[in-house]
C-alpha cells in the first residue's frame, strides 16, 4: 500500500512540475552587435573591437559567433566555434566559444556572461565587465573583456526567457 501511495505521489509531482521553458528571440532573425571592449589575458590589456554575430533565426534558441578586430594585437586574436546563446532574464550568455589570445599562453573556453540592455534600448546592448564576462583558461590568466556591444545590423532584437 505505501509503495503504490509513493508511485503515486512521483506520478503527480511529474504531471505538476513546471516544463523547462525555452528563450524567445522575436523577430527570428540575425543580428549583429559590435563595439569597443578592453581585452586581456597574461598581461597588458588592449583596446579592441568585438563583433557578435547571433543567429536566431530558429525563434526559440540561438547560437553565436565572434571575431576580434582593431590595433595590434587584436587582429591576432582569433575566436573559434559557434556558441550557443541561453537567457535568464538578465545575463545573456554564450558557452562554446574558443578565444586564443597569440601573445599568452592557453585559450579561454569558459562561458562569458554578459547583460542584455533588455528589449526597449535602442539600439540594443549587451554589456561585457569584468569579473562578470571573464572567459576561463586552459593555462595562465582568465580572458578579460569589458565594454558595450550595440546592435548594428538586423531587426532590434527582443528576447525572452
Amino acid at each position: 500500500m505505501l509503495k503504490n501511495v509513493g508511485i503515486l505521489a512521483g506520478a503527480a509531482a511529474l504531471v505538476i512540475a513546471p516544463a523547462a521553458m525555452a528563450d524567445t528571440y522575436t523577430p527570428a532573425s540575425t543580428s549583429t552587435f559590435s563595439g569597443p571592449v578592453t581585452v586581456q589575458k597574461d598581461g597588458a590589456a588592449y583596446n579592441c573591437t568585438l563583433t557578435v554575430n547571433v543567429d536566431a533565426t530558429a525563434g526559440s534558441s540561438a547560437s553565436a559567433t565572434a571575431s576580434i578586430g582593431g590595433n595590434f594585437p587584436c587582429g591576432f586574436i582569433a575566436v573559434n566555434g559557434t556558441g550557443s546563446v541561453v537567457y535568464d532574464g538578465t545575463y545573456l550568455t554564450i558557452s562554446g566559444l574558443v578565444i586564443d589570445p597569440p601573445l599568452s599562453s592557453g585559450t579561454c573556453t569558459g562561458p562569458i556572461k554578459t547583460v542584455w540592455g533588455g528589449n526597449s534600448a535602442s539600439p540594443r546592448n549587451i554589456t561585457l565587465s569584468v569579473p562578470l564576462s571573464n572567459s576561463s583558461a586552459t593555462s595562465g590568466a582568465d580572458c578579460k573583456m569589458a565594454g558595450t556591444l550595440s546592435q548594428t545590423a538586423g531587426s532590434p532584437l527582443s528576447i525572452t526567457p
